[in-house]
C-alpha cells in the first residue's frame, strides 16, 4: 500500500485534535532520523490516542517511529522509511508510587529527571542514570535499553522493569508483568520490548523497582595507567566491597570527565549508609597506596560533576562517531588494554574511551574518518572476547551502507519471526534494528 499523507493527516486531526498534528517544515526537520524526514509529527494525549494513531497509520501503510526525548534517535540503522513520528511527550504522569513496596508506575513520556524529582519527595529514586536525564524519557530508556554507570550495583533496565503497557502495530493495547515484584509465571513480555528500539510496538507505561536515596555518596579518584588501574580493580573484585560504579577513563576522555592526571585514571563511586561509605573510602584508598598510586576523595559537587560527565560521555560531537563495546567482565581489562595500545583506533587525541569495569561496557569516540577501520577492529576484538560491538552514533552518510549492530547474532531467525508476528507490514522503525529488521 502506498502511503498518502493527506488522508492520514485528516484522520489524525479528527481523532487527536488539530493541535496534536504538526506538518510544519521546521518541526519535520527537527524530527528527521538519520536524515530521513517524516511527513507528519503527532502528539497523542494518552495511551488510547496512541492506539488510535497507530491503527490509522497501519491502515494507511505509514511507517512509524516512536519518539520520546530524542536522546537515542542516533542509535540504529538508517530507517528504510519514515512517514509518521509519534511523540510520547504528553504521556508524562506518575501513575502510582508505592513507596512501601519500592515500586512506581509512570507513563512513558515523562523525563527521567522529572521522575526522580517526584520520587525524591519520598526519599526514593529510580537507579537508572541515562545520559541527559532532563530529556531522556522513561519509554525511550526502556526501548533503547539505556543503562548508566551505576548498573553495577543496582542492575540494569532489564532487572528493574517489572511491568509494562504497550500498543502493538495493529493498535491493540496490551500489558505485561504487574505492579509488584513477584509476578505470575509465564512469558516475560517485558524483556521482549526492552531494547527492541520501537520495532515491536510503542511503550506507554512502565512499572519499576525503586531504591532508597543513599545517605552519602563519594568517589575515590585514582591516577593510574590502565594496567595499574585494573590491578586495583581485581583487588576490589576479590574483596567484599560493593562500589556503585567503576570507570576507567583514558587521558583524552579524562578531559571530558574532569579527572586530573596526564594518564587519565580510575574513578570508584560508593554510596549507601555513611558507615559503609567510610569503609569503602578507607579500604579502596589503602589498596591504592599499597600499589604506589595516589588517590583522592571527591564528594558533593565534585563527585556529581565527575559522574555526570561519565554518564553523558556517550554523546557524539561534530566530526566524531561513537562505539559501544560490550564484553564479559573478565575481558574488560584486555579490551581496555587493546584500546590503550591503539588496536582499535584510540591512539590519537580524538580516541577517547571510558571502560565500565563493573558492567563490561566500553564507550569509544573516534573521528568520523576512522569509523570503518575502527568498526572492523572492534568487531574482531569483540569476537575474540565473546562480546559485541555497536556503532552507537555516526553521520548518516557513514551508516547508510553498513549494519551498525555488527554481525547478526545466532538468534537472528527467531528475531525475524518475532518481528513478523508483531509487525507483519514492517511499519515500526523499519530497517533500524539488527540485520535491518
Amino acid at each position: 500500500m502506498k502511503f498518502t499523507p493527506d488522508g492520514v493527516i485528516t484522520r489524525l486531526e479528527a481523532e487527536l485534535g488539530a493541535g496534536a498534528v504538526d506538518t510544519a517544515r521546521d518541526v519535520l526537520e527537527a524530527h528527521a532520523v538519520d536524515g530521513v524526514r517524516p511527513q507528519v509529527v503527532a502528539h497523542p494525549a494518552d495511551a488510547g490516542q496512541v492506539a488510535v494513531a497507530v491503527r490509522i497509520c497501519g491502515e494507511a501503510g505509514a511507517a512509524v517511529a516512536p519518539w520520546g526525548g530524542g536522546t537515542s534517535m542516533a542509535l540504529g540503522n538508517v530507517p528504510r522509511r519514515l512517514d509518521v513520528v509519534l511523540r510520547t511527550d504528553r504521556l508524562a504522569a506518575l501513575g502510582e508510587h508505592d513507596d512501601a513496596n519500592l515500586t512506581a508506575t509512570v507513563q512513558a513520556g515523562m523525563s527521567t529527571e522529572a521522575l526522580q524529582s517526584l520520587l525524591a519527595r519520598r526519599s526514593q529514586f529510580l537507579p537508572i542514570d541515562p545520559p541527559h536525564p532532563e530529556r531522556a524519557t522513561i519509554g525511550g530508556i526502556v526501548a533503547a535499553n539505556t543503562n548508566g554507570p551505576r548498573r553495577m550495583l543496582y542492575g540494569g533496565v532489564r532487572d528493574l522493569v517489572i511491568g509494562m503497557k504497550m500498543v502493538l502495530p495493529g493498535g491493540e493495547q496490551i500489558k505485561a508483568g504487574g505492579k509488584v515484584v513477584k509476578n505470575v509465571a509465564g512469558y516475560d513480555m517485558c524483556k521482549l520490548f526492552i531494547g527492541s528500539l520501537g520495532t515491536l510496538g510503542i511503550i506507554t507505561e512502565v512499572t519499576f523497582k525503586m531504591a532508597p536515596i543513599p545517605e552519602r555518596a563519594a568517589t575515590i579518584a585514582v591516577n593510574a595507567q590502565p594496567s595499574d588501574a585494573f590491578r586495583l580493580v581485581n583487588e576490589l573484585f576479590a574483596s567484599t566491597l560493593q562500589p556503585s560504579a567503576i570507570a576507567l577513563i583514558n587521558q583524552w576522555a579524562a578531559q571530558t570527565a574532569r579527572l586530573d592526571g596526564p594518564a587519565g585514571g580510575l574513578a570508584v563511586a560508593v554510596e549507601g549508609f555513611r558507615e559503609a561509605v567510610d569503609r569503602h573510602i578507607r579500604d579502596v584508598s589503602a589498596m591504592a597506596v599499597r600499589m604506589g598510586l595516589s588517590a583522592r576523595v571527591l564528594e558533593g559537587t565534585a563527585h556529581d560533576a565527575l559522574w555526570t560527565a561519565v554518564r553523558d560521555f556517550p554523546s557524539p560531537s561534530n566530526g566524531h562517531a561513537l562505539f559501544r563495546l560490550t564484553v564479559p567482565l573478565g575481558s574488560v581489562a584486555a579490551a581496555a588494554d587493546a584500546l590503550s595500545r591503539g588496536k582499535a583506533g584510540a591512539s590519537t587525541e580524538s580516541g577517547a574511551w571510558i571502560a565500565h569495569a563493573g558492567t563490561g561496557t566500553l564507550w569509544l569516540r573516534v573521528p568520523a574518518s576512522a569509523v570503518r577501520e575502527t568498526f572492523a577492529k572492534l568487531i574482531a576484538l569483540a569476537s575474540e572476547h565473546r562480546g559485541h560491538a555497536v556503532l552507537a552514533a555516526s553521520h548518516p552518510s557513514i551508516k547508510r551502507d553498513l549494519d551498525v549492530w555488527g554481525p547478526p547474532p545466532p538468534s537472528l531467525a527467531i528475531m525475524r519471526e518475532i518481528k513478523q508476528r508483531f509487525d507483519p507490514q514492517r511499519l515500526f522503525n523499519p530497517g533500524r534494528f539488527v540485520a535491518f529488521l
